[in-house]
């Protein structure tokens, strides 16, 4: 009995070990299974890709996941603005730069099934998914939906190719709005490429003079309008368009003189001293911007005719950020701001985040000066007269540049130009520069950039929400149409006090409604013609949909202000709504509406 008991225990304890070592097998050795019928995969989650966000938090950009879609067409990229083309192209330079924060990580894991069995019946995760980051853009929406609009209408008019536009706060260097244009392929990228600026330049010569100890007082003989700088019969001789014999500075400035700034930098202010007092400008200097830039570079030339014309802006190339930058630090008593594009800290640090390079000009009396002297040419005389705004509460103060194209050889046409006007919208309190640039026109750029130049402005200090200080309005003219101010979002009353503020001859279609304007019409009747604004009657607080159906975008909108996320397509006017008129629409609400034209 005892041997018979001893016999079945080794034959147990060899069955025990065959097992061990058999789970051992299948759990050491063959990894890829805990059980024979059991198998394990290693499988990707995806996760959410952040947003591009303008500096007030409105949503532009977003890729989300398409359903049923599989390998590259499994993401949906949605542009929420489409109509705005030079934004759209702009995002599309943000989101394939090296941006690493809208990208997000998949989350790794390990899934146990059982053979025919769909679901896992163990999850083991490897790695968490971690969503993208959104990343706000310093750009302004409203700001931007006025230049595209205003670009869109003065293109046509003057036969350019296209506009370029740059908005930037002097104050911090963060850009408002941007678009850029590319007159070769006749479309907007999100490259910036660099061109000859022309009289645009004129300003930075002129900094360079006074921070060299150049007197502004000092007469320039500026040669009757024609003047050869070397003796070589064949040199190209320089020309003033507005003939004097002489001129001191602030003249040269209004009149343009071509002669004046490149004898400022061969006689007055010496050549080596002009060429760093360019690269303290920061010209061609490359720092981090998310968007490819094209440059072909500020290079030192040896002839004394070409250095003369670089002192008005030929024979140099600039990028629109470049030309900016400098107006920037004019504007803002003398330090030099890189232009910023993103936010680093988000849109809580919008009114302050700048990156500053260095000071350029010494003072603040060389910065007025300068002020003062772009202020000229805008005034009655100066070359760009016709920029001066109706409304007298704006100082306008800028250059014009009308630089020429070169052809394949290589030489200077007479025939098509790129015209450009920059500026501030205040000598003395300036809040934006603007540069406008008009490709392959046939005028000069106070014709064709001034005049876009000017509306940008007017439209951004006429907007309700946008406009930086109480101004003068009792200096505009009496009894005006004022067709070019937005009552839009105003109470009743508010916008009554405007009208008044403004001597704006408006009627209500309804005098006895209350509520807020949602759309101004001009109108014409036996005693002329007045702005009628439409009252529609709703409370923001109520948490209810307004019926948007039948107005304009910018109307709709003004109904809509009070909602955080309105995303909309299409353009013309909304015939579609959700949610529906009448349903639950608090403030953190998403609301979508399609616009058409023919409505």
């Amino acid at each position: 009995m005892k041997t018979r008991l001893m016999i079945i225990g080794f034959l147990l304890s060899m069955m025990t070990v065959a097992i061990v070592a058999r789970l051992a097998k299948i759990q050491l050795i063959r990894d890829e299974i805990y059980y024979e019928d059991k198998t394990q995969k290693q499988e990707y989650k995806e996760a959410n890709y952040g947003r591009v966000l303008d500096r007030n938090g409105t949503v532009l950009w977003h890729k989300l996941l398409a359903d049923g879609k599989s390998g590259s067409e499994k993401w949906r990229e949605i542009y929420f603005h489409e109509h705005l083309e030079g934004l759209s192209a702009i995002l599309n330079g943000v989101v394939t730069s090296k941006i690493r924060d809208l990208t997000p990580q998949k989350a790794v894991e390990h899934s146990t099934y059982k053979p025919g069995n769909k679901n896992p019946i163990d999850i083991i995760e490897l790695a968490p998914s971690v969503d993208g980051k959104d990343v706000h853009l310093s750009i302004d929406l409203r700001i931007q939906e006025i230049v595209e609009n205003t670009v869109r209408e003065y293109v046509p008019k003057f036969g350019a190719a296209g506009a370029s536009v740059l908005v930037m706060d002097p104050r911090t260097g963060q850009i408002l709005a941007i678009t850029s244009f590319n007159p070769e392929k006749k479309k907007y990228e999100h490259v910036l490429h660099s061109f000859e600026p022309g009289s645009i330049f004129k300003p930075i010569t002129a900094v360079i003079a006074l921070e060299s100890g150049v007197d502004p007082s000092k007469t320039i003989y500026t040669e009757d309008g024609k003047w050869q700088v070397s003796k070589n019969a064949n040199e190209k001789i320089i020309k003033d368009t507005h003939v004097r014999d002489s001129c001191n500075m602030q003249e040269a400035m209004v009149y343009s003189s071509n002669i004046a700034f490149g004898k400022y930098v061969l006689e007055e202010i010496g050549y080596e001293n002009f060429f760093y007092g360019v690269k303290k400008f920061a010209i061609n200097e490359a720092y981090e911007f998310p968007l490819r830039i094209s440059h072909k570079g500020f290079s030192r030339v040896w002839d004394s005719r070409t250095q003369a014309a670089q002192g008005f802006g030929q024979s140099i190339d600039a990028t629109s950020l470049d030309i900016a930058k400098a107006f920037g630090s004019i504007a803002n008593g003398g330090i030099l701001y890189n232009p910023k594009l993103i936010l680093e800290y988000g849109k809580d640090s919008s009114a302050t985040e700048r990156d500053s390079v260095r000071k350029v000009i010494s003072s603040t009396e060389n910065a007025k000066l300068l002020r003062d002297m772009l202020k000229g040419v805008v005034e009655k005389g100066g070359t760009a007269e016709n920029v001066k705004s109706k409304y007298n509460f704006f100082e306008f103060a800028g250059k014009t540049g009308t630089a020429q194209i070169r052809d394949s050889s290589g030489k200077y046409t007479n025939e098509l130009y790129n015209s450009s006007f920059v500026g501030m919208e205040s000598a003395t309190d300036p809040h934006f520069i603007c540069l406008v640039t008009m490709y392959n026109t046939r005028r000069a750029g106070a014709t064709v950039a001034g005049p876009v130049f000017q509306k940008i402005m007017e439209q951004i200090y006429l907007h309700p929400s946008l406009s930086p200080t109480a101004f003068a309005r009792e200096y505009a003219p009496a009894d005006s149409l004022c067709n070019d101010v937005s009552f839009v979002g105003y109470t009743k009353q508010a916008a009554e006090n405007k009208a008044s503020g403004l001597r704006c001859t408006v009627r209500f279609d309804d005098a006895s409604k209350t509520g807020s304007v949602v759309a101004q019409t001009i109108k014409k009747d036996s005693l002329g013609e007045y702005l009628e604004l439409s009252l529609r009657e709703y409370q923001r607080n109520t948490g209810l949909m307004p019926d948007v159906r039948g107005l304009a975008l910018r109307d709709a909108l003004g109904m809509l202000e009070h909602i955080s996320n309105v995303i909309y397509e299409g353009v013309g006017k909304v015939y579609e709504q959700f949610p529906e008129p009448g349903s639950i629409a608090g403030k953190r609400s998403t609301v979508h509406i399609r616009l058409r034209e023919g409505i």
